[in-house]
């Protein structure tokens, strides 16, 4: 039903037109991005029509101004579909959309629109709160902690509590509600001294100040889900009789589920359930007269443990010192920090002034912010294959619990056929990530891997850092061998110094001048393992590497007869000397130069090469309009099987002794409907 629903209200945005007017209430905070502010809208009206409220449709709207929660946007829009990358690692817009319910993408196209402001209680404490904060240290961790407002925290920041296994105390969700309730709770049990008739006063005060504190955060996804868990729980405890921790579990799951179906898709869901199971799981087993405190301690040491499994598998890495961190700052998070915070904000909210609680609350930071600088060397990059082996101990150690040795080795053999991949390994592969308009690839034999080019990069982050090094820890690379730039415009070569930092790589290779310890010119010949490289172009090194410098590399391997040919962003002039040369540039797998621009892929080159497999790297729905049409069906006219990461997000070819393997993530696992309906708009 609810996937219905949001394919008609697809129907109903897209069939408006790409340019309208429309009416929307704001659902979220708007953020400051690179191209203004950005943010949640739910459309009330298209085109002077207004919408039922059923078929209302949440989307994404970037817009000059910022926004708060509960404002009315009155203006002309330019509506796209939503389109993100797709790999093995890395963010996926498009699951985060379902997940969110959002059918769309918009920016504000025109200057006459209007904003209604609603004069919110939460815009008011904010600028309260901004009026107090402005001396403070730590003011970034405290707008996150209080409003849920997490943009002033720096990547560094973010970095150091990842690696402590802390980022979770940031990040206001199910601990953070847990707590506000705890304290509404407290308060509640001291009226219920005075009369036996506020037996439901402190269950009552203690949603109320988990309902507040969820508003200020400005009632996020994490949020409604906790204040729901929340609400469920105290309802299932009220029950008459004892209602069984699974019970309770499965209850509180099913209603999520029911209420918003697509939080199925979202990670963070599973992450609070599975936490919640855990602490549900200890509970049963410790019922015994133990002090509250040992409770409490052996319950954060079991969870910190029976979470390291998750961490390592969408992280990619476990923090080996999040034991220690997490022992010493939840308890100090819950009893002092969130309390205090919470504190400082009601006192000086109610006009009392209040600063000396917030230079508390600023010390209360302090001690995170100095140990935190030392988790780093506590965090271990762990691969797939890590986390299979590690996922198989788990499994086992569980089993053996509960079952006798022979199930024990059933659920052995069972796990093994699931977990293992019992695919026939290729001598070697290409991979050619999605990054939207720009170039990575990487060309990967065991545990060896050559990086040619390392997509883009922006004011807060890369390709290279929130894609490429994921992949390699992932892969379990240890090394970078070589890394290959074909030149130095951002969208090929952004972020290269953060791999460089990084991964160390043995040789940095360019076309330009001063960048990279080897030269990247005609007749330089490399050997990876099996992998033979041969640069065929440029002629020599340039004081400024553009596309006409760009490396074009060749790749053959010892054990297969298959040759691939990188071509970077190379033009016409570059493929005329190129065709000079026909027995070198012949190749099986070729990479589309320039992202398939009509300036490049002459009839010549391309009739020369003579690929099977053309790729281009290019982005859906960009800015260039890339692939050129043209261009794919000169291609597709000499025989050649076209593909694009636009189209199909990560390409990865698998050369074999007798044959290739080409496949493209969405091919093998990117048929959703909703990728479908939310990337096309009405088919």
């Amino acid at each position: 039903m609810n996937g219905n629903l949001l394919q008609y209200q697809t129907e109903k945005l897209f069939k408006a037109g790409q340019d309208i007017n429309i009416i929307a209430d704001v659902d979220s905070l708007f953020k400051p991005i690179s191209r203004g502010f950005q943010g949640r809208v739910v459309v009330r009206s298209m085109n002077g029509y207004s919408l039922n409220r059923l078929v209302q449709p949440k989307i994404r709207l970037t817009s000059p101004v910022p926004m708060q929660l509960g404002d009315k946007f009155n203006g002309k829009v330019q509506v796209k579909p939503i389109v993100g990358l797709f790999n093995d690692v890395g963010f996926d817009a498009e699951t985060y959309a379902l997940s969110q319910s959002i059918v769309g993408s918009a920016r504000v196209i025109n200057e006459s629109f209007f904003v209604i402001s609603s004069r919110s209680l939460r815009g008011a404490a904010l600028v309260k709160f901004n009026q107090h904060s402005l001396d403070l240290t730590h003011r970034d961790l405290a707008l996150a902690l209080l409003f849920g407002i997490r943009d002033e925290i720096s990547q560094q920041t973010w970095s150091k509590l990842q690696y402590s296994g802390l980022s979770h105390l940031i990040a206001i969700s199910g601990l953070h509600i847990g707590i506000a309730f705890g304290l509404g709770w407290g308060f509640g049990k001291l009226l219920l001294r005075f009369h036996w008739c506020f037996t439901i006063v402190p269950i009552g005060f203690g949603l109320l100040v988990a309902l507040t504190y969820a508003w200020l955060a400005g009632f996020s996804i994490p949020t409604q889900r906790a204040v729901l868990m929340c609400v469920l729980l105290c309802v299932v405890q009220s029950l008459p009789g004892r209602v069984s921790y699974p019970y309770k579990w499965w209850l509180v799951l099913a209603s999520l589920l029911f209420i918003d179906p697509f939080s199925s898709v979202s990670t963070s869901l599973w992450l609070s359930m599975y936490a919640v199971g855990v602490v549900f799981l200890f509970l049963s087993f410790q019922r015994g007269a133990s002090s509250l405190w040992r409770k409490a301690f052996m319950m954060q040491l079991v969870l910190v443990l029976l979470m390291m499994p998750i961490s390592a598998f969408l992280f990619h890495g476990v923090a080996l010192g999040a034991v220690f961190y997490n022992l010493i700052f939840v308890p100090w998070f819950s009893f002092v920090v969130v309390p205090l915070i919470l504190v400082s904000f009601v006192w000086s909210y109610t006009g009392y002034g209040g600063a000396v609680l917030w230079e508390l609350v600023d010390l209360s930071l302090s001690p995170v912010v100095y140990l935190i600088e030392f988790a780093q060397w506590g965090w271990i990059d762990v691969s797939r294959q890590m986390v299979v082996v590690g996922s198989l101990l788990l499994v086992l150690t569980f089993s053996s619990l509960v079952l006798n040795r022979v199930g024990v080795m059933l659920v052995g053999v069972v796990s093994s056929i699931y977990l293992v991949d019992w695919k026939k390994a290729p001598h070697w592969e290409l991979v050619v990530f999605d990054v939207g308009h720009g170039l990575a690839v990487a060309a990967k034999q065991q545990d060896r891997m050559l990086l040619y080019d390392t997509g883009a990069a922006w004011s807060t982050s890369s390709i290279a850092e929130q894609i490429i090094s994921p992949y390699m820890i992932k892969s379990g690379v240890d090394s970078l061998d070589f890394l290959l730039l074909s030149h130095l415009d951002n969208d090929h070569s952004g972020g290269w110094q953060t791999l460089v930092e990084k991964w160390r790589p043995k040789t940095v290779m360019s076309s330009q001048k001063e960048i990279g310890g080897q030269a990247c010119v005609m007749g330089q010949k490399i050997k990876l393992g099996e992998i033979h490289l041969e640069v065929l172009w440029p002629p020599k090194r340039v004081t400024r590497a553009y596309n006409p410098h760009s490396c074009v590399v060749l790749i053959t391997d010892e054990t297969s007869p298959f040759r691939v040919l990188l071509t970077g962003d190379i033009e016409t002039i570059a493929e005329w000397h190129l065709v000079r040369q026909p027995e070198k540039i012949h190749a099986d797998v070729l990479l589309v130069p320039h992202h398939g621009s009509k300036t490049s892929s002459i009839a010549r080159f391309v009739e020369v090469v003579q690929p099977d497999y053309a790729i281009a790297s290019t982005a859906k729905g960009g800015r260039w309009n890339l692939p050129n049409q043209e261009v794919v069906e000169r291609y597709q006219n000499e025989g050649a099987n076209w593909r694009d990461t636009g189209t199909s997000g990560q390409v990865v070819v698998k050369f074999y002794s007798d044959g290739i393997d080409v496949g493209g993530l969405r091919d093998s696992k990117g048929h959703h409907w909703y990728r479908q309906m939310l990337r096309k708009g009405v088919e």
